[in-house]
């Protein structure tokens, strides 16, 4: 009896694991970013999917599959040198019960088996995916760089549904409430019903958007490039209000709702090479708190430290419903590779954190990389007065190479906070002891390589990168997770990790 008890137990728990899914870009409609559970250091790539005829299994992982994936220094994992598809940069992997969904740029829409990888459908649309899918029910809607968005049926793969933009789709489509939202290059925002593809209703911005919109149950929140950001009803499509901000886009940023708050993130004047900047406002300040206040001055353009500008706004909070932004944050540029300043999440303490300049850090890393005698830091946002708080666990996490040009997304899984970026790779820190594991990175001689001790890396050089059949996306999306496993998206496939047990 103890036996038949304690596999009972085994197969509710993999149940309970295998429950959780991450059903659209950053989880949910309101772009949290995050999941319940965790996993647990040390880790290893459980699969690597490389095409529909080629998915790498690793030996250690399940008996009799046949794949050497144990990263080790000079191992490079057994990848064709090419292969026949690419992956946007912008690309998260999706999730619902026991399947994995993702498009490429060749215009191919995947379902993938959790477990093992296994390709499950392929339903060519003929037009480039450059962005996240999203799954509710029986549905899965991808939208397409030439301004068709998709409903496919799920598992079978059947197109259900098609509607057509006027202009290019660059975002993910976001899913709320049995509707699908989404938006083109035109401005025109639409409201789909999920089941049929119907219009609910429509929207004309007359600018593009280039920023995946949130929503909940009552608002839909749309970005557009002549930076204002509008407040939609999301039942009725009225537009209720907008608000101009400061900045020179919002690319490959989202919008994050949680609570009665909706935090934006815009791209600033673009400055590369931005390391030293604001360096004379973090060496003016005498304390925590009076940086922060001369950087909001600093930011307002009423100080006089040099390059004080309101075009170095990048972060901003507006109140729900009445639409206002009822105070500033402390946020200066932080974009010279010519990235977008990453968006806000939201973990499992219902903190709001972001990526903040700083010269008193108290969580990731005192030691700056090149270029900077100030280094960044992950900070929470007070939702009373939008004050910056710092994470304090007594100790620094430790982590390395960390500039305000070359910043990692964000998402949160459990009391953990990933963050990633394609060519440093994944990073974790727990959020209850700053403990740090360096997860991932594709070759063993860059940046978080060897040296540096990461879990994972498929390459002893970059020579074996695999190319593919178009020039890369550009994009940094951090990582998704189902099931019990973690899923990073590479140009050249998608990888599974899971705990090196």
């Amino acid at each position: 009896m103890r036996y038949r008890i304690i596999i009972l137990i085994t197969l509710f728990t993999n149940t309970i694991v295998l429950s959780q899914d991450w059903k659209q870009f950053q989880n949910n409609s309101e772009h949290h970013g995050r999941t319940t559970f965790s996993i647990q250091p040390n880790f290893r790539v459980r699969w690597f999917w490389a095409g529909e005829n080629l998915t790498l299994r690793n030996m250690n992982s399940y008996p009799g599959w046949p794949d050497d994936l144990n990263s080790r220094p000079g191992h490079n994992f057994p990848l064709p040198s090419s292969v026949n598809f690419t992956i946007s940069g912008n690309v998260q992997a999706v999730a619902k019960d026991s399947l994995i969904f993702f498009g490429t740029m060749d215009g191919d829409a995947y379902f993938i088996r959790i477990f093992d990888g296994q390709t499950i459908r392929k339903v060519s649309l003929n037009s480039p995916i450059v962005s996240s899918a999203a799954v509710e029910n029986n549905v899965t809607v991808f939208a397409t760089l030439y301004g068709d968005v998709f409903g496919l049926s799920v598992p079978d793969g059947n197109i259900l549904w098609q509607y057509s933009f006027p202009k290019v789709i660059t975002i993910a489509p976001v899913i709320n409430s049995n509707k699908v939202f989404c938006a083109d290059h035109s401005g025109r925002v639409v409201a789909l019903d999920l089941q049929s593809g119907s219009p609910i209703w429509t929207v004309e911005l007359n600018y593009p958007v280039q920023s995946t919109p949130a929503a909940n149950s009552n608002y839909l929140i749309v970005c557009s490039e002549d930076m204002n950001v509008h407040l939609i009803d999301a039942n009725t499509g009225l537009k209720l209000k907008s608000q101009r901000v400061h900045g020179q886009s919002f690319r490959d940023t989202h919008p994050v709702i949680f609570g009665n708050m909706v935090y934006v993130t815009a791209v600033p004047a673009p400055m590369f090479g931005s390391e030293w900047m604001m360096e004379e406002v973090m060496a003016a300040s005498t304390s925590f708190n009076d940086e922060e206040n001369k950087i909001l001055d600093w930011l307002n353009g009423t100080s006089n430290i040099n390059y004080s500008s309101r075009d170095w706004k990048n972060k901003y909070v507006f109140t729900l419903p009445d639409f206002e932004q009822p105070f500033q944050i402390a946020s200066g540029p932080n974009d010279g590779c010519g990235s977008p300043p990453p968006s806000m999440v939201v973990d499992n303490q219902n903190r709001v954190l972001g990526w903040f300049k700083t010269r008193y850090p108290t969580f990731t890393n005192p030691t700056v990389g090149f270029g900077s005698s100030y280094g960044m830091d992950l900070m929470s946002i007070n939702p009373t007065d939008g004050r910056r708080v710092r994470i304090e666990l007594g100790n620094y996490a430790g982590m390395w190479m960390l500039e305000s040009d070359n910043l990692y997304a964000l998402s949160v899984s459990g009391n953990q906070i990933w963050m990633r970026q394609n060519f440093r790779g994944t990073q974790m820190i727990n959020l209850s002891n700053a403990n740090h594991t360096y997860v991932q990175v594709e070759a063993q001689v860059r940046d978080g390589g060897s040296f540096y001790g990461s879990n994972i890396s498929y390459f002893s050089s970059e020579e074996f990168i695999p190319t593919n059949t178009q020039t890369h996306w550009q994009g940094r999306i951090a990582p998704s997770f189902a099931g019990g496993y973690i899923f990073i998206v590479e140009h050249y496939g998608l990888v599974c990790i899971e705990r090196n047990q």
